[in-house]
């Protein structure tokens, strides 16, 4: 009798059914497939990574190729039309990712067919593990150790060979027991949602804002690694365990909490668990009023602070123990705005409202009646003029960039190390103000004042991104990814990152990510394009071009095209399509809009100086720039052949992008 699967295995089989169901459409991806296994892309891709260390996209192109696997070795049709069968739509990409699974290409499987490594495909629970490739390899050499065991000579190789494998298990051992025991001393701590324990469900908005000032509290301990709520709020309504939360956001505490609230009295409950032990720490009941709450929430940062052994400087206690306001109604209208801010993004912080923000400055607006003095307000108002104004939300855009600059201005005068308001500052100094140096101060002052702050540590890399060291961007792109690992935008950025660093694959990895985490996103489309074409992979580049086109223009009439130009001149004919729609009939649509940048940034693609060279200036003195693309050309290795020509420079000069051409002409 069968063994019945493990919740686990089941949960594979079914996404796996899923796909099979789908192989003949190469459209089927992460939104597809979380659909109809009826969850959240977010969640799909939170229980796929804890159980396979894989995403969503990766996992189904392995069922796809396990399935074209079966259909070759049955003969049941050509390398091309297997890969067409199974939802690939490139034949090349086919070939390149079965090679890399199975090792060995597609054409040779027949030929291999009485392999008798080839009778066992891998099932649930090889899905399941991280480690197919090593598995595989390690049943194979048991089958040649027994087929070659009556070989005395063999025999003492696999002597001396067993030796130096004892020696080098043995050494991994150790170093992943010191590896452990370094990450296991980590003081890193994800605090979740905390439970409102009142009868009025209307109360949740002070229970997460007293859960979020407690969060913010030990965000300022410099000795702590702090996941991000946005990350916690995944959690909330998960039935998860606190040490499997713990293992797949990489930390070693988790804080949970609880809190009762009757009129003008507050009884918060707290418990600090050791998840590697699965360990209650500490636990304890804190209770006062309205009047002295923030006393509450000091005490409670820092007896986790002193239970996980984590010092404080001076300057830290005096964050902790400062009074943002005497008014426990300007603090009750300011958590009710905090509230509708979080609560106007969706688990990935993708689908901002503008609803939502708005009814967040009204109570903004209140709380700073209540009191004028109340910093934490004004920044928090100026947060959400600028996100308002970001998103395009809010016109005239500069008079929304000038309320963020105005509220944020306003916290600093009150408190000069208020790190949210510095962060808002920095970010309207890099854009639309363009004032580079003035912005680093100012983000630099924030992460300083709070290092587990992670929008500071964006904002700060995409900073980098234009000035350089991208090596430095690289050090707080990564703090980001530890801090907001569910972010699509992190991903996203982290993709541009890796191009600049030339790690096209890395790049294609993240850009995977950020797409089953949010799957329209169009910077995130160009970085396939762009990363494949590095690559040399021109049928994905391809095939991404025409999907752009298709999902945001809803028309495929310019398929045809794109293949006779890839047909024709293979990847150089994709960007000289690109460059003739562009000058000849552009399309309203970001890189193929007839900006003369894109004209620009297309022919240094191409490696032609000339035209690159002659379009930059075009751009530089248009009335419009991309300048979220524009800027980067100080460290995009596209334009690296340009670095020491004089209208380069001078292009530069014009922008105020001199001091930051750093590359050198290749």
């Amino acid at each position: 009798m069968a063994e019945p699967l493990s919740m686990d295995q089941a949960f594979i089989r079914k996404l796996k059914e899923i796909i099979l169901a789908n192989t003949h459409n190469e459209n089927f991806g992460a939104e597809e497939i979380a659909k109809e296994a009826g969850m959240s892309r977010v969640s799909l891709h939170r229980r796929l990574k804890k159980i396979t260390n894989k995403d969503i996209s990766q996992f189904i192109r392995e069922v796809r190729l396990v399935k074209a696997m079966e259909l070759l070795r049955n003969n049941e049709g050509t390398v091309a039309e297997v890969a067409f069968m199974v939802g690939f739509g490139s034949a090349t990409y086919f070939t390149r990712c079965f090679h890399e699974y199975f090792g060995f290409p597609p054409g040779e499987v027949r030929r291999r067919a009485s392999d008798e490594s080839l009778r066992n495909q891998p099932d649930e629970q090889a899905l399941i593990s991280s480690q197919d490739k090593e598995k595989k390899v390690e049943q194979g050499s048991v089958k040649i150790v027994k087929s070659l065991h009556h070989k005395n000579m063999i025999i003492c190789s696999l002597g001396i060979l067993l030796g130096l494998l004892f020696i080098y298990f043995l050494y991994v051992l150790i170093a992943n027991d010191i590896g452990k025991k370094a990450n296991h001393s980590e003081k890193s701590i994800v605090v979740l949602p905390f439970k409102n324990l009142s009868n009025d469900t209307e109360n949740q908005y002070f229970a997460d804002g007293i859960m979020e000032d407690i969060l913010n509290h030990l965000f300022r301990i410099s000795e702590l690694r702090v996941i991000s709520r946005t990350t916690a709020e995944h959690f909330r309504e998960n039935q998860i365990t606190s040490p499997e939360i713990a293992k797949m956001l990489d930390v070693n505490y988790v804080l949970e909490g609880s809190v009762l609230r009757s009129e003008n009295k507050v009884r918060i409950f707290v418990q600090l668990i050791d998840a590697r032990n699965d360990q209650h720490i500490l636990s304890e009941k804190y209770e006062g009023n309205m009047t002295n709450i923030f006393e509450l929430q000091s005490d409670i940062a820092k007896k986790v602070s002193n239970t996980l052994e984590a010092a404080l400087s001076r300057e830290e206690i005096g964050q902790l123990e400062k009074m943002p306001t005497n008014s426990p109604q300007a603090y009750d209208y300011y958590l009710k705005a905090r509230f509708l801010v979080n609560k106007a993004n969706d688990a990935q912080r993708f689908d901002i409202s503008r609803e939502g923000l708005m009814s967040s400055i009204q109570y903004y607006e209140k709380a700073i009646a209540a009191d004028d003095r109340f910093e934490e307000a004004y920044a928090g108002m100026a947060d959400a003029w600028y996100n308002l104004s970001a998103w395009g939300w809010y016109q005239p855009y500069f008079e929304g960039i000038r309320k963020a600059r105005d509220f944020s201005s306003k916290a600093l005068e009150i408190d000069t190390a208020c790190s949210e308001a510095l962060a808002v500052k920095g970010a309207c100094l890099l854009y639309p103000e363009r004032r580079f140096e003035e912005a680093r101060r100012e983000l630099l002052k924030s992460i300083r004042l709070n290092p587990n702050f992670s929008v500071a540590h964006q904002w700060y890399a995409q900073l980098l991104m234009i000035t350089g060291p991208i090596e430095e961007a690289r050090v707080h792109m990564d703090r980001v990814l530890e801090l907001e690992p569910y972010f699509w935008m992190a991903h996203n950025l982290n993709s541009w990152i890796c191009y600049f660093e030339r790690k096209n694959d890395k790049g294609i990895d993240a850009c995977l990510t950020g797409r089953d985490l949010n799957q329209y996103s169009l910077d995130n489309d160009w970085l396939f394009v762009i990363h494949y074409v590095k690559l040399g992979d021109g049928e994905n580049a391809a095939r991404e071009l025409k999907d752009i086109i298709s999902r945001y223009l809803k028309t495929d009439e310019y398929e045809n095209e794109i293949s006779d130009a890839y047909k024709k001149s293979g990847i150089r004919g994709l960007f000289t399509w690109l460059i003739d729609l562009n000058i000849r009939k552009p399309v309203p649509l970001e890189g193929m809009n007839g900006n003369h940048f894109y004209i620009a940034w297309w022919y240094a693609i191409l490696g032609d100086k000339n035209q690159s060279v002659f379009w930059l200036k075009k751009a530089s003195e248009s009335q419009y720039k991309p300048y979220h693309y524009f800027d980067l050309i100080t460290t995009n290795p596209d334009f690296d052949f340009l670095r020491d020509d004089p209208v380069f420079i001078m292009v530069l000069d014009e922008a105020g992008l001199l001091p930051y051409n750093k590359g050198k002409a290749k």
